[in-house]
């Protein structure tokens, strides 16, 4: 699974876990623009920044270390695509 997939599914993950019913709510919480989100789900940008993932994850409530403890982030599940292709 590509890096970027990764994080779109856990992101979906987590939303459903604590009853989060919009992207757009995610994007309240954690006070960023919601382009910065729709983008990201759509495919305009590649991977979020750090800092917003940062921000999103407090908005849920949870740490980057709890975000990347997910299993889906085992070493051998990802490929990294090069921002070139």
């Amino acid at each position: 699974m590509q890096l970027n997939e990764a994080i779109k599914h856990r992101l979906e993950t987590l939303m459903k876990e604590k009853d989060i019913k919009s992207k757009y709510e995610v994007s309240c919480g954690a006070g960023i623009n919601p382009s910065l989100l729709n983008d990201f789900f759509r495919s305009r940008t590649l991977y979020p920044r750090i800092d917003t993932l940062y921000l999103i994850c407090e908005g849920m409530g949870i740490t980057l270390e709890q975000f990347f403890s997910d299993p889906i982030f085992n070493v051998e599940n990802i490929e990294i695509r090069d921002s070139k292709d």
